[in-house]
């Protein structure tokens, strides 16, 4: 498993255990050939998310320009309406996807963790897939044409399309290992062999030229919305997030992070959890986020004395939440937009206070332990000034400017992610040392590709769990075990919901767990329970984030531990304390939907102080100390009562309950130090 491998120690035996692939660069003139896909795939995305109606629309306004003056050239027109009209086809579309990134996903991700070169069992599955994509490309018309119910695959078809999903299958365990595999495997199988399950689990028998139909032809499985969101927003998004990285935008990051928070208690940590949630925010992927800004943050961390397991296990926290922050918030808020019909907009706006009190919680904790333990501020050559930041590297702020004003002006997200980019593009040409040339456009490219492969197998593998569960039936199955294993409960099942969550993720990139868990478990909390849509797949996406750090198997901790040398496991007991408001803001919007700024501005203020009350009480609870002063034993209890009685939706009793915790914490700040205190404890 990529996030993995690198890992020392106890995490490598869970790699081991996951059973996935280990990402590696071939060498000789492989290099070569997966640049020019890699330039290829990012024309072709660029192509069909956008440049495709733009073009049209200028060839069309060229067209009627000529025609004023006389002239009337026909091919214009054609011209013009094939390419408005280019983007209709997703079928075509997606498999000239497949056809690029499955053979670079099987060419950089080898078979079995141990094994770092590459071999024949890499070179054929690539050479398959290829081949398969062009079997799907070249029958385009027949794909285009296909009415389900009428049109029967044939032999070849069926033989093509059971070869795409065995090559599916095995990219999402190279790419994911065997947890998102065996879900896959086990849905199979049951899609398979339901016929002969006993009681309620039975579904009835159909043909395999059916399966197939449904599973490669159809939008329902593989070709479904999975794979065209990756193939779309995700990639051009990524792809913004690395030639923002290349121009230098993280180095903006870190630098107003350091001139913010750097002369503060504990520097270091506050400034890592600033670069990492603005850096994370672009990115939208934890491991990514931990793998850019962490080599940076960790070393600086234990410099100052922080160990490593607190150095990385600050990191990875404040990297998980980059997907729940806009402006951008990854693939996952786009696939959520595809499946719930919301605007992106909508849901960016909706996730902007439950962010930023997430990262709030992690400020007061890394706060409380630098007062703790003593820790200082940044070394001054560490901290850049602020208006000199600004001054040198102003021009970075200039995308995301002009991201967040497409995004207010109603464009859709493919228009976004390609202006915002062009936009990079442009204004790097004004800074030699950063302009993108034809040789950083490439590695752009390539780097791209080479960070979205993972994905591509992971949501091809959710098409895959779609589809199986539509021809099966399964929603309204698993709708009645769900009911039967909580009692039918609203609490329990939520309970339930978010260990299932957390327990998906193990191993799983946050997109995968979201749209499994939007097959199977939004069915349940929407039509039993009635809750709404928004804080659903909300409360869904914050979980699927959270599993990123969640032990046992936490790929944001493995890959913050290979950087600081410190058992992922470590790690994760921090990371859990330190995410502590993120676990219980869900609960709260899910029974609040204020905080999602929906309903007045009184509402929306007053769910905003329940619940920053709400994320200090649990983290206070959790933790144990203030500053240097233990917080006994009976008043972490009725913390953590204040924390869940806050999230009761009366606004009266909230008011008692924040009274009630804010006046625990105020008295035990004004008390001496106390006799439970170890003054100095490592943290």
């Amino acid at each position: 498993m990529s996030d993995a491998s690198p890992a020392p120690g106890r995490a490598r035996v869970f790699t081991r255990l996951l059973g996935g692939g280990s990402r590696h660069k071939p060498g000789g003139g492989w290099p070569p050939l997966i640049a020019a896909g890699s330039v290829a795939a990012t024309l072709y995305v660029l192509w069909i998310g956008a440049l495709s109606t733009l073009f049209g629309n200028a060839v069309l306004w060229l067209y009627g320009s000529l025609q004023s003056v006389g002239l009337d050239l026909v091919w214009l027109d054609h011209f013009a309406a094939w390419s408005r009209g280019y983007t209709a086809n997703f079928h075509r579309d997606i498999s000239v996807f497949i056809g690029i990134t499955f053979p670079i996903a099987f060419l950089t991700t080898t078979a079995h963790a141990d094994r770092k070169r590459l071999a024949w069992t890499d070179i054929v599955p690539a050479v398959l897939s290829f081949a398969v994509a062009v079997y799907y490309v070249v029958l385009d018309d027949k794909f285009l044409n296909w009415s389900r119910g009428f049109s029967t695959p044939t032999a070849w078809d069926t033989a093509v399309g059971i070869t795409l999903v065995l090559l599916t299958v095995e990219l999402c365990r190279r790419c994911t290992g065997w947890g998102l595999t065996s879900l896959v495997l086990l849905l199979l199988a049951f899609t398979v062999f339901g016929d002969r399950m006993p009681g309620p689990l039975m579904h009835e028998n159909f043909s395999w030229p059916y399966f197939i139909e449904m599973m490669t032809i159809t939008e329902n499985g593989i070709f479904g919305s999975p794979l065209e969101v990756a193939a779309t927003y995700a990639f051009l998004f990524v792809l913004f997030g690395n030639f923002f990285e290349k121009t230098g935008g993280g180095d903006l990051f870190f630098g107003l992070s350091s001139a913010i928070t750097g002369r503060m208690s504990g520097g270091a940590a506050k400034a890592c959890v600033t670069a990492s949630g603005l850096y994370g925010s672009v990115s939208g992927s934890p491991t990514a986020d931990v793998a850019t800004t962490g080599p940076l943050t960790i070393p600086i961390m234990k410099r100052m004395g922080i160990s490593p397991a607190r150095a990385a296990a600050i990191e990875a926290t404040a990297s998980s939440g980059g997907a729940m922050l806009p402006p951008v918030m990854g693939a996952v808020a786009f696939i959520m937009s595809d499946l719930t019909g919301i605007t992106y907009a909508a849901i960016a706006w909706a996730s902007l206070l439950p962010a930023l009190l997430y990262y709030t919680s992690i400020y007061i904790l890394v706060h409380n332990e630098s007062v703790r333990n003593d820790e200082g501020r940044l070394p001054e050559d560490q901290i850049a000034g602020l208006i000199p930041t600004l001054v040198k590297g102003w021009r970075h702020l200039l995308p995301l400017v002009a991201l967040i004003s497409l995004l207010i002006m109603g464009y859709t997200p493919v228009y976004v992610a390609t202006g915002s980019t062009a936009a990079i593009i442009v204004l790097s040409w004004f800074s030699p040392s950063s302009a993108i040339g034809p040789r950083r456009f490439v590695e752009c490219c390539t780097t791209t590709i080479f960070q979205i492969v993972p994905l591509v197998g992971a949501v091809a593998a959710a098409g895959i769990i779609i589809g199986a569960v539509e021809i099966s039936a399964l929603a309204g199955k698993f709708t009645l075990l769900i009911n039967a294993i909580s009692g039918g409960y609203l609490v329990s099942t939520l309970l339930l919901s978010a260990v299932m969550l957390i327990l998906l993720g193990m191993g799983m990139p946050t997109p995968a767990v979201y749209l499994t868990a939007a097959a199977l478990l939004a069915p349940v909390l929407r039509q039993h329970f009635n809750l709404p849509v928004m804080q659903v797949h909300l409360f869904m996406i914050y979980f699927a984030c959270l599993s990123a750090i969640t032990p046992p198997v936490a790929v944001a901790n493995f890959a913050a531990g290979a950087i600081a040398g410190a058992n992922p496991m470590a790690v994760g007991r921090h990371a859990v304390k330190l995410a502590a408001g993120g676990f219980v803001l869900p609960f709260f919007f899910l029974f609040n939907p204020a905080l999602n700024m929906q309903g007045t501005l009184t509402d929306i203020l007053m769910a905003l102080v329940f619940a920053a009350g709400m994320v200090t009480f649990c983290s206070m609870a959790l933790h144990g100390y203030l500053g240097k002063r233990t917080i006994h034993p009976l008043l972490r209890l009725l913390l953590a009562a204040c924390t869940i009685g806050i999230i009761y939706p009366a606004p009266v009793l909230q008011t008692g309950v924040l009274v009630l915790g804010a006046a625990i914490l105020i008295i035990r700040r004004m008390r001496p130090i106390g006799p439970w205190t170890a003054q100095g404890a490592p943290g």
